[in-house]
């Protein structure tokens, strides 16, 4: 491989799971009408971990982990499941198009943020500028100048906000688990332990009513479950441990792009300039946050 580009093959791969949940904002707001948030959220925790043990076991990883990697992966499981709590209940009842893209912009700036704060990690000046242009390409595809501030912040987009910290703390505790435990392992008992804390939450749910949902239910819910989550997540979980966490969650500024690439080809909607402008705003953000320094 070339030296100058060691980690070409997980660039791609990472911008290949971005794609998928690009497209997991518009599967979550379909899966919305078929019941609440808990029931949504157990259900694709239990797949993601079902279809992710069989790659557990050909990797030839094992499924033990010690005392020590509990306590990194309980406290990830608990960030992940907050985090699909409240990205589930925002897509609900809230803004899904304005939530999609609020998430996406904060994810970066939070992680680099609380990054800095926690390891003292430096934030080059070209990494502020790429997280300032991110947010302003978010905003743009958003069209944002359009909104009334207080439609924007209504309760379901709170949920947003709340998800997006919540993910920032996922990408930060992943990157801290390399010199613990590989990352496939610790993807699979991640969604495994967050099923069961999914469970608490679902108790009262019908879980079992989910059998008799028809064809569209189950397609958005593979898409999310195996998709957007054992393939996707895992993929980040790989590059916040290889490219640390401020890199890795500089990818998640191109959801937004396939996000209205999705909305384009399958609800038609239309391809704007301030989309246009946003779209590249946002990829060159990702560029100079990954961009090696001189």
């Amino acid at each position: 491989m070339n030296r100058q580009h060691p980690h070409y093959f997980l660039y791609i791969f990472t911008l290949i799971a971005m794609a998928t949940w690009g497209l997991s904002w518009t599967n979550a707001k379909i899966l919305g009408m078929y019941g609440d948030a808990p029931l949504m959220m157990f259900w694709r925790f239990v797949i993601a971990t079902l279809s992710f043990a069989p790659i557990v076991y050909f990797t030839k990883n094992s499924f033990s982990i010690n005392s020590k990697s509990l306590r990194f992966i309980a406290l990830n499981a608990l960030f992940m499941t907050s985090y699909n709590y409240f990205y589930f209940k925002g897509t609900q009842i809230g803004l899904a198009g304005a939530g999609g893209v609020l998430v996406t912009t904060l994810n970066p700036i939070n992680t680099a943020i609380l990054a800095a704060l926690l390891f003292k990690l430096p934030l080059l000046k070209k990494d502020i500028i790429g997280m300032i242009l991110g947010f302003i390409g978010g905003g743009m595809i958003m069209e944002i100048w359009k909104m009334d501030i207080n439609l924007l912040f209504q309760s379901g987009n709170i949920f947003f906000i709340l998800a997006s910290l919540s993910w920032a703390a996922v990408t930060i505790i992943t990157s801290r688990s390399k010199e613990i435990l590989h990352f496939i392992p610790y993807s699979f008992w991640s969604f495994g332990i967050a099923s069961l804390m999914s469970l608490l939450i679902a108790i009262d749910q019908p879980l079992l009513a989910v059998f008799q949902f028809d064809w569209i239910f189950w397609l958005n819910m593979m898409l999310l479950a195996i998709g957007a989550m054992a393939f996707a997540t895992t993929v980040y979980f790989l590059a916040s441990v290889r490219l640390g966490p401020q890199k890795a969650s500089a990818f998640i500024f191109t959801v937004p792009v396939t996000a209205m690439l999705f909305a384009i080809i399958f609800l038609n909607e239309e391809l704007t300039i301030s989309i246009t402008i946003g779209s590249l705003l946002a990829m060159f953000a990702v560029y100079l946050i990954n961009k090696r320094p001189s």
